[in-house]
């Protein structure tokens, strides 16, 4: 497996009824206290100059399963803004897509968001409004979901890893709609960060201590290739659902952007995450040992395995299958597709700074890739026909593929794979990849749950 990147600069059971009901039944919740968030420009400290971006004021929001929480999110931007609960099995209302589940918040105004996750598990929030560029400035958090029987874990820590592009001066490259990027493998950036610090992230751990690291990649375009050199470790959960039975964590881990691993490791010895596919090993995060305290070392591997969460049965058929192509990019084979309702060759397209497509569609078209009843058993038929790896993402979904459920889901070039998703909350959904390029230029699609 032999993905390219540009070496980063080394500074520093069945599914209850009630997940699958309409929103108006989920009304008689019990009430918290709102959640403000504030979106805003801020400066961050990693160079000799402050460097400007964009943030919410709480990187990190921790919800409780099956409880309902108001997000209020207020936009002190100079330009309008949404968030996206990404993996969050959200009420459509509620995903935070700008044009298709809401009007963007306007500078100056606030909107609520109604949050309630079925799921324990780790996600993560960002903008869904000029993507490709807000994402870039940093507007995303990490976002956990707690539920009631989850193993204890004596550190608990979210890795948002992000890639910055950041020019000579320490400032963001703001050539983000560049033709070239667009049409290969995306932007790339040249700065790490773990969680808006500049990387290596660094902390420590008491021998005999659980530790859970909930893996998060933030970044626009670049899929990482991480070694987790804990030893012993094991691999929990995937994009917020936990496997059956903890595995072994692999030398390489595939991590394409919006995607999530969560691993667990108990602290015998120091530990560190490198990030593996440039010439050198980067260090990426480094977790040191305490001396010991005397405290027993818990049983192992049971100790960690996470509980199940609501997840639908897959019933032995499939309704419908439904074809995901995706097509496009520099040395791709596109001839046209259709866009705006037209059909146009692929020159015609780079003309309109489209480069890619989906099953012959490029940008969002006016009528859904499928529609499914709730609760409908469909299977896709994913076919990377593309000289680059993308990351496909579904909204308010996950699909079953590989003995588990993702909600993200890397294929490289020309790897094809057959998914099931089953049809949850009513509703318009996108499906996108989740290198913010690719989304931009036309590899964006959606469907619709009735």
């Amino acid at each position: 497996m032999n993905l390219t990147r540009r070496q980063c600069i080394k500074a520093g059971a069945q599914l209850s009824a009630a997940s699958m009901l309409p929103w108006s039944l989920w009304a008689d919740q019990p009430q918290v206290p709102h959640i403000n968030i504030q979106a805003r420009e801020t400066t961050a400290s990693w160079l000799a100059a402050p460097t400007p971006i964009w943030a919410y004021n709480q990187p990190k929001l921790t919800l409780q399963q099956g409880v309902m929480q108001t997000v209020r999110v207020t936009n002190l931007l100079p330009e309008p803004t949404t968030i996206h609960w990404h993996g969050v099995r959200v009420d459509n209302a509620m995903d935070g897509v700008s044009g298709l589940t809401q009007a963007p918040i306007e500078p100056g105004t606030s909107f609520d968001y109604h949050i309630m996750s079925p799921d324990a598990g780790t996600f993560w929030f960002h903008s869904h409004h000029n993507t490709i560029e807000q994402l870039a400035r940093g507007l995303y958090g990490a976002l956990v979901v707690t539920g009631n029987n989850e193993p204890r874990f004596e550190r608990d820590w979210p890795l948002l890893m992000d890639d910055w592009s950041l020019s000579r001066n320490g400032r963001i490259d703001p050539a983000f709609a560049n033709p070239h990027n667009q049409s290969h493998a995306g932007r790339m950036g040249n700065f790490l960060t773990i969680n808006h610090q500049a990387g290596p992230w660094r902390s420590e751990a008491n021998a005999g201590e659980r530790v859970r690291l909930r893996l998060i990649n933030t970044a626009t375009n670049r899929i990482l290739q991480l070694h987790a050199a804990f030893p012993g470790a094991l691999w929990l959960a995937k994009d917020g659902q936990p496997l059956a039975i903890p595995e072994p964590v692999p030398e390489v881990i595939i991590l394409g952007p919006g995607e999530r691993w969560d691993i667990g490791w108990i602290a015998r010895d120091a530990g560190q995450l490198l990030e593996v596919s440039g010439d050198e090993p980067l260090l990426v995060a480094q977790v040191d040992l305490n001396p010991s305290d005397g405290t027993e070392v818990p049983a192992f591997p049971d100790a960690m395995a996470l509980p199940a969460n609501p997840m639908p049965h897959l019933p032995a058929g499939v309704s419908q299958r439904v074809p995901v192509t995706l097509e496009g990019g520099a040395m791709g084979r596109l001839q046209s597709a259709q866009y705006q309702g037209e059909p146009h060759t692929f020159r015609e397209l780079a003309r309109n700074g489209q480069f890619w497509a989906i099953s012959g569609q490029t940008g969002m078209p006016e009528t859904p890739l499928f529609r499914a009843r709730q609760g409908e058993s469909v299977e896709l038929l994913l076919d990377n026909r593309t000289a680059f790896p993308h990351t496909v993402h579904w909204h308010g979904h996950h699909v079953w593929a590989n003995g588990r459920w993702h909600d993200s889901l890397t294929l490289l070039r020309g790897q094809q794979k057959a998914v099931r998703l089953i049809a949850g909350n009513p509703g318009k959904w996108l499906i996108h990849c989740h290198m913010i390029d690719h989304q931009a230029t036309g590899m964006i699609t959606w469907f619709e749950v009735v």
